[in-house]
């Protein structure tokens, strides 16, 4: 099978950091340990998997960021993973074999691979208390080296895992727990957004919104875009602004039910006065230019991950409200004035689980698909490109630039 395989060395990655500042494209390619290459497709871990052959598969932000080197050497995610990996989470699937403890009827269907890679999926028993209670997006086990029956390295999940693959290549395989059969009616260019939007469902249900009036969702990307859809549609009626970057964000967000979007000024000042303008809060200025407000909204969803967005997000929420982080940052350096002073409760949104919605449990893919039939704004829009997999590096190139190109989530095809 064709895949693009990402095996970056210190070498290589330390020659793009400092190349990509004259030669950006350095970051697509071989120095920086991405390539595509034939391979063999990976084996079944065990009986319990199967064989997928891939039809869509997404490119994330958390993959733009691996390639892009935004995330710091350091990171704490290193150590949840294992190279060399064949990118790709983000998946429309068809079976096209099964173990021997698998039914057979699996074979041909059109699936969405939930791609966690936890307690049950490495065969892990007895497994981690949040995957008891069916919170496996917490689980205690991704870095569980060969432990459980599969035997698996280190790795969150499907893309992030050398032996199981990704879905930027042809194949990948996947345990029967995390097989979605797609409804019928939902087109492949709709299922292809079922994990992004199941992140933003997940996070807008970890919020307590019972009595927040007013929401700010911060970045209009596609989990922040997420956000709005999934707030209307799980029934929120307050006020939502989104702040977005470009003007084809914005157009979307507010077909999806924000209120307003907003552009802010560059200036840090113009930007805090812009808020505090919106909200009447008060804006109190310290020394060297730090700034915060008396007030703000009830909640912020952070749905960037950089440091300066989540420093601005804790600081425009009032106080005792909610800040829910999205997007996969650091923040490292961040004033955390705010946290303690305004009592904020700071509440962390990752992956997908078993939800609690309606009086009853429900996967959040199983959820997002629910809620695509349910009548609501139609998602499509937000599938803005596909490229074919040899043309993998034009697709990054546009994934990477959004503004440029007015992308919004882009797909390989297969």
């Amino acid at each position: 099978m064709k895949a693009i395989v990402y095996n970056v060395s210190p070498v290589g990655w330390g020659t793009c950091k400092w190349l990509k500042l004259f030669w950006p494209g350095c970051l697509l390619g071989r120095l920086n340990g991405l390539v595509l290459r034939e391979m063999d497709p990976p084996a079944l871990p065990g009986s319990d998997w199967v064989l997928c052959r891939t039809v869509l598969g997404g490119i994330c932000g958390t993959d733009t960021a691996i390639i892009a080197q935004r995330q710091p050497p350091n990171s704490l995610l290193q150590s949840f993973s294992t190279l060399p990996m064949v990118l790709g989470h983000e998946n429309v699937a068809v079976v096209e074999q099964v173990g021997a403890d698998v039914d057979s009827a699996w074979v041909g269907k059109r699936v969405c691979v939930e791609p966690t890679l936890c307690c049950r999926v490495r065969g892990i028993e007895p497994a981690c208390k949040p995957c008891r209670d069916g919170q496996f997006g917490a689980c205690e086990n991704f870095s569980a080296d060969g432990a459980g029956s599969a035997k698996l390295p280190p790795g969150t999940s499907l893309g992030y895992c050398g032996p199981v693959g990704g879905s930027w290549g042809e194949y990948f395989v996947a345990h029967v727990s995390q097989l979605i059969d797609i409804p019928q009616q939902i087109p492949d260019a709709q299922a292809i957004l079922t994990d992004p939007l199941a992140c933003s469902l997940h996070a807008a249900l970890r919020a307590d919104l019972s009595k927040a009036e007013r929401v700010l969702v911060y970045g209009a990307g596609i989990l922040g875009l997420g956000v709005v859809w999934a707030l209307r549609a799980v029934g929120y009626s307050g006020k939502i602004d989104i702040i977005a970057r470009y003007r084809h964000q914005g157009r979307l967000a507010e077909a999806f039910g924000a209120d307003e979007a907003i552009f802010l000024p560059s200036g840090k000042r113009e930007r805090f006065e812009a808020i505090a303008q919106r909200t009447g809060a008060r804006l109190t200025r310290a020394r060297f230019g730090n700034y915060m407000l008396s007030g703000g909204y009830d909640a912020v969803f952070e749905c960037v991950g950089s440091e300066s967005i989540i420093e601005e997000a804790l600081k425009w929420t009032a106080a005792r409200g909610q800040v829910i982080l999205v997007g996969t940052g650091h923040g490292r350096g961040t004033d955390m004035t705010a946290l303690w002073f305004r009592e904020l409760t700071v509440i962390g949104a990752y992956g997908r689980s078993v939800e609690d919605f309606a009086g009853r449990r429900v996967q959040t893919y199983q959820l997002v698909h629910e809620l695509m039939l349910a009548g609501g704004a139609d998602v499509s829009p937000l599938l803005t490109h596909t490229f074919p997999q040899a043309d993998f590096k034009e697709a990054l190139s546009v994934a990477m630039h959004k503004g440029r190109h007015e992308s919004v989530k882009v797909a390989l095809r297969f």
